[in-house]
């Protein structure tokens, strides 16, 4: 099920608390009127487990009973956790899902563990108050575990709920994926938009499951796979991703870009890229006119940086142009990074890039070997890198670069020329790291293994997160990769410290002072989301007069810094800078004084939910049960 699906920034596989008391007999639940739909989810046609979807005929039988045309879908969309570590953006692919299903006429709300913890408790509370038709979950080979996780606790939570599964992962694996999960009814292949939208209808009775394209599904013993949907996607007639469905304030407050695409597809054919093999070597380019809405309306949301996320932003310089012309055109005052080739820039269309409001570019660059280059199909040289990285230093914008340990042919030498060619890059200006190979499904580098002499030593689909080894070469062990990804982590810790001794000593620049504070503000407001903080902590009951917001604002800063370990300056900090940019919020009624996080009115709030104990989730569960 998967939209566009980009992270926040290179994707590893492309390379206000109210406070409410839930009791068995609260009318939130009990009282409320079954809808149409969830008469069809206890009429038996999903038996649980689902052992067999519905058929048209049934459904026919049903329509004339209890009125199935009147009746509609609730999908709930789960982001799976995906570390801080990695820069998650708000979900541009769950966005992209959200935005079809609505246009559909489907409820949608989303359930998002990168930026709340995740507990059975609060799940149960959540599907209690949603009641979602369908759960699914769309992840990429890291975040699988997570996402399948989720799906197996929402079905035993609700047996009747259909569950279902897309993504970069699920996508090249769907038959193996079922058979291992017989909690997990559907697997969406490839671009997800349409097929989820007509997997819908089939839930409702309009159609069968087996006329959708893009579907594996389990028919009684049966495996069924519907095959890839004809055609391609057709990317100027989707809607814009529904952002409002999710978080967006907590991902403010971590700092993170957010993230857009302005094309689907890459021509280039790396053995260890999934995106080309998911999308498609044909690239649909969107309108500029469009690309800019976009962009504007995203410059108006208070993230200080957008992530174009575009396989190759670069690769056909007339819509990179006609991007950056439209931005001028109209004084559009943004900031904004972008992915290309190192054989797709030149300096005039960078220094147009630059003038548009691009500072960063990001290359994946692999290797310093011109062998490995060349079995991986890149397409590229390092003298070629050296030129891009120049042309961009030239340009005024910087260049970031990613290399891939481990890849086939990996020897001491080779990796030698790697550091020196990285040494080279940096020295011209450029920012560069290092990752393991992770040979994910659907790659050419984990079908031919054998051929590439490259031994996997793990289908633990959690560790493929490219920061340790998880492959061998004949030239290059488990041990020799892991000292360069060792080496290259303790580079960045040292880094940060100096950073801090820096700022401490009073001799960081403007530029380094604000870096670390938004560092050191991501690291409380992550705390504060893993924990619950504002949710569990963040409310107070006065006995006789209301207390001020500086008063309150105290109290929850030692509640915080009690929990985290953290400063308690910095936790100040943190949640005063909350306040000035809007996404903390602080109110004071009738004794109560609470804080929340600034989210859309038609996100799942998280807050009340988060409250819930393992019994009380329970007697939730129960007297939302017809």
């Amino acid at each position: 099920m998967r939209g566009d699906e980009p992270s926040g920034t290179r994707d590893v596989e492309t390379h206000p608390t109210h406070t409410t008391v839930y009791t068995p007999q609260s009318t939130r639940f009990s009282a409320r009127r079954a809808s149409p739909k969830r008469r069809i989810a206890s009429s038996g046609i999903f038996p649980p487990p689902c052992a067999r979807l519905r058929t048209q005929d049934r459904a026919a039988a049903l329509r004339a009973t209890v009125g199935l045309e009147e009746a509609h879908v609730r999908f709930l969309l789960v982001n799976p956790f995906y570390p801080l570590s990695e820069m998650p953006s708000p979900p541009l692919g769950i966005g992209y899902l959200a935005a079809s299903l609505q246009r559909a006429g489907i409820e949608v709300r989303v359930y998002d563990l990168v930026v709340t913890r995740h507990s059975p408790e609060k799940l149960a509370a959540i599907m209690a108050r949603f009641q979602p038709d369908i759960v699914g979950a769309t992840a990429v080979t890291m975040t699988f575990t997570s996402a399948i996780s989720v799906l197996e606790e929402a079905k035993r939570i609700d047996s009747r709920v259909v569950t279902a599964c897309g993504g970069a992962h699920v996508s090249f694996c769907a038959e193996q994926t079922l058979r291992a999960h017989p909690a997990l009814d559907v697997v969406a292949l490839g671009e997800g938009e349409e097929t989820i939208v007509e997997l819908c209808d089939a839930v409702l009775g309009k159609r069968s499951l087996r006329s959708v394209s893009g579907l594996c599904f389990r028919d009684g013993e049966e495996l069924v796979n519907t095959g890839s949907r004809p055609g391609f996607l057709d990317v100027n007639g989707l809607p814009l991703p529904a952002r409002d469905v999710g978080p967006l304030m907590r991902y403010r407050a971590l700092s993170t870009p957010i993230s857009m695409t302005t094309s689907r597809g890459c021509p280039f054919q790396c053995i260890f890229c999934v995106g080309r093999k998911l999308v498609g070597a044909k690239i649909r380019w969107r309108d500029a006119h469009s690309v800019v809405d976009e962009m504007q309306q995203l410059a108006g949301l208070g993230f200080v940086q957008i992530n174009v996320a575009d396989d190759l932003f670069t690769a056909k310089k007339s819509h990179a142009l006609a991007v950056c012309d439209e931005i001028i055109r109209r004084g559009l005052k943004v900031s904004w990074v972008s992915f290309a080739n190192v054989n797709t820039v030149d300096v005039p269309l960078l220094e147009r890039m630059r003038e548009a409001g691009c500072t960063t570019v990001s290359f994946g660059l692999e290797s310093g070997n011109m062998e490995i280059l060349k079995t991986v199909r890149k397409g590229t040289r390092p003298a070629g890198m050296i030129e891009a990285v120049k042309a961009c230093k030239e340009a005024g914008i910087l260049a970031t670069g990613s290399f891939i340990v481990g890849l086939p042919g990996e020897t001491a030498e080779t990796l030698r020329e790697t550091l020196a060619l990285s040494d080279r890059l940096a020295e011209l200006g450029a920012n560069t790291g290092f990752h393991m190979l992770a040979p994910f499904p659907g790659t050419a580098v984990r079908e031919e293994a054998d051929r590439y002499k490259l031994k996997i030593f793990t289908d633990d689909w959690s560790q493929y997160h490219a920061n340790h080894a998880i492959t061998e070469t004949p030239g290059a062990d488990r041990a020799r990769q892991e000292l360069i990804a060792q080496t290259f982590e303790q580079a960045g810790e040292r880094a940060f410290w100096e950073l801090a001794e820096q700022v401490e000593r009073g001799t960081a620049s403007e530029a380094q002072r604000a870096q670390f504070a938004r560092i050191e503000r991501a690291g409380v407001y992550y705390d504060m989301m893993m924990q619950d903080l504002v949710e569990t902590r963040g409310s107070f009951r006065t006995a006789n007069a209301e207390i001020s917001r500086a008063q309150a604002l105290g109290l929850f800063t030692r509640e915080v810094q009690a929990a985290t370990g953290r400063a308690e300056t910095a936790v100040r900090h943190a949640l005063e800078y909350g306040f000035e940019q809007g996404f903390l919020q602080y109110e004071s009624r009738h004794g109560l004084c609470s804080f929340r996080f600034t989210d859309s009115a038609v996100s799942l709030d998280v807050t009340e939910v988060a409250r819930v104990t393992p019994p009380i989730a329970a007697s939730i569960q129960a007297s939302a049960s017809p």
